[in-house]
Order: C-alpha cells, then structure tokens, then sequence
C-alpha cells in the first residue's frame, strides 16, 4: 500500500433505520492499514501471508474460512494453532449455503510476526472453499489513516452497502478489497458493483468480482479476495467473465476508489463528495461475498452514536467499537 500525506478528516453520520444485518462494521481503527491475503486449495493446506513493516504494531487480525456451498465449514489450523469452530464467529445472516466464519486471530499474528512478507501456515481440518487474513497494523507511516473491517453476508439477489461522511471529502487514496467464495470463472458466476457519491450515479466498477485468484477451480479453492500481490488499478468495469479464459485475473478484488478506470478516468470519489454507496448483484445467485475491507489514507472518525450501513432490506446498524 502507498505511503501519502493524510488529507481532512472525514466522519461517519448515523442514519436511522432498522437493524437487519447483512454487512456489518466490524472495526474502525484508526492511524491503521490492512494486510490482506486469500488461500485455498483443494490439498487443504498452504499458507497465508502478511506483508506489514518490521516494527509495525499488530491492532488487530482475524481470519475468515468459507464453506463449500451446501457443505458445512471446517475448523482451521494456523501457524500450528488450532481453531475450533466453537471459538468461531459464523457471520450473519447465514442464510444462504456457504456459511463464514471469523476467527480473532490478533495474538497468534503478534506473536509470530517478524516483519516484511511473510507466510503463515494453514491446514483446513476438512474441505473449506478458502480462508482470508486481514490483518490491521500501525507504524509511523501509517498515521491518519483508517482502516475499517466490514463481514456478514451480502444477498445475492441484490444488495447496498453505504458510508455516510460527516465531512466532505478532501482527498486521499481509498482501497478496497471485496473477499468472495464459491464462484468459478470462467462461468457465468460473477457479482457486479455499481459505486454511487454526490458526484457520481450507478457508476460501473466491475461486472466481474469472484473467481478463484487465490485458490483453484475446484470445489474447495474457490476463494479469492483483493490484497498482497493484487493491483489496485481498477478493472475494465464492462469485462464478463466469459469473455476470456483468465478471466479472473481480469478483477483481483482490490479497487482505488481515487482512481478512475479504462471507461472513464474521472476518480470514483471527489473532493466535496459525503458519500460512498455499493450497489451488488450476484446473477448466478451462487456466490458467498463475505467481506469488505478498506483502508483509507485520509481519517475516518466514526460518529458518536451508531454508525448505519444502508441495505435493500432495511438499514444495517453497525456499533462503534470502544
């Protein structure tokens, strides 16, 4: 992740509505940046990585597993920890086939961590679709910044997620990493998101989220989740997945909402904008998106009261974490 200076300070403001939960504000932490990586395989072994400054401090870090679909999730084992499922968070609302869980795995990383790229050893005690690493550090460097750790379970029929700033956006990159299992490319499985600010309506970012980029094409490596490795240049937004053999490489999951894109190179977030909206589908009506994880190199102050995430279904609230 790039180093620059942080510019403004942005707050979240509370909207009312009802709780429904389908994505939900897990973390804000701030003068923070997230490492992110992806495994699966159908061997069920491997590793995960982080890559984060020797030095760094360790704020948080969680690990997701993703069932196949209609099989159940199996507990992990990381750097020759043991994970149970009873100790496991199975993210709400688990109402589709795959079921995620999360595990907080701060003390195993912060006790293992050395510094720079580095691999940490996974055995899946069964046969998941895949395991994430999201991992929130602080150093020098990472100062006014915001990392917020978004899960749950997006419904594929169509879903909307949205961040309402206090204060209007005054620049700075804006990383987003999305986490999917349980779609193949090339096939007709993909999620679409359209991004919608002030500046900006139903503007296309990608028709072709999913695939299996860090995992296999295979029942039981169907994951993949933008981070390490991955390029925040934001993809062709009109490319289906079929139109290509490698057609996941197309979309690694990982977008810059500062950045423009090869149909329009106007940013997807301007100066003055007071919001950012995702607008999902999934028409093959098949894929688990679990996660959303973005790192902002500008501060994010979470509002007093509840911060609310916007759904088709309701208003998500999400709680400030103390």
């Amino acid at each position: 992740m790039k180093n620059s200076i942080a510019i403004g300070a942005l707050a979240l403001a509370a909207v009312a509505g009802s709780a429904r939960a389908d994505l939900q504000v897990r973390e804000f932490i701030q003068n923070s940046a997230l490492s992110i990586s992806g495994f699966g395989s159908t061997s069920n072994s491997g590793f995960v990585q982080a890559n984060i400054p020797a030095g760094s401090r360790i704020e948080r870090a969680y690990l997701y597993a993703a069932s196949v679909w209609n099989n159940p999730v199996s507990s992990v084992t990381l750097a020759g920890k043991n994970l149970s499922l009873a100790n496991a968070t199975v993210l709400a609302p688990n109402s589709n086939p795959a079921t995620t869980v999360r595990w907080d795995v701060t003390s195993i990383i912060s006790s293992t961590f050395v510094g720079g790229l580095q691999n940490f050893s996974i055995t899946e005690n069964g046969n998941n679709d895949g395991q994430v690493l999201v991992v929130a550090y602080s150093n020098p460097s990472t100062q006014g910044f915001t990392s917020i750790i978004v899960d749950g379970e997006l419904r594929t029929q169509g879903d909307s997620f949205r961040l309402n700033f206090a204060n209007p956006y005054a620049g700075g990159n804006m990383l987003v990493s999305l986490a999917s299992s349980f779609s193949r490319q090339p096939s007709y499985q993909y999620t679409r998101i359209d991004v919608t600010t002030n500046s900006t309506a139903n503007r296309r970012l990608t028709t072709s989220a999913g695939g299996s980029d860090d995992g296999e094409r295979a029942n039981g490596g169907l994951i993949t989740v933008g981070g390490i490795g991955d390029s925040p240049t934001n993809p062709d937004p009109f490319a289906y997945p079929d139109d290509f053999d490698l057609a996941e490489r197309t979309d690694d999951e990982y977008y810059n909402l500062a950045l423009g894109n090869s149909a329009n190179a106007n940013p997807f977030i301007m100066p003055g904008d007071t919001f950012v909206q995702f607008d999902t589908i999934n028409p093959s009506n098949d894929d688990n998106v679990f996660g959303m994880f973005i790192t902002s190199e500008f501060r994010i102050i979470p509002a007093p009261s509840s911060v609310a995430m916007l759904g088709l279904g309701g208003l998500l609230a999400a709680r400030r974490r103390r």
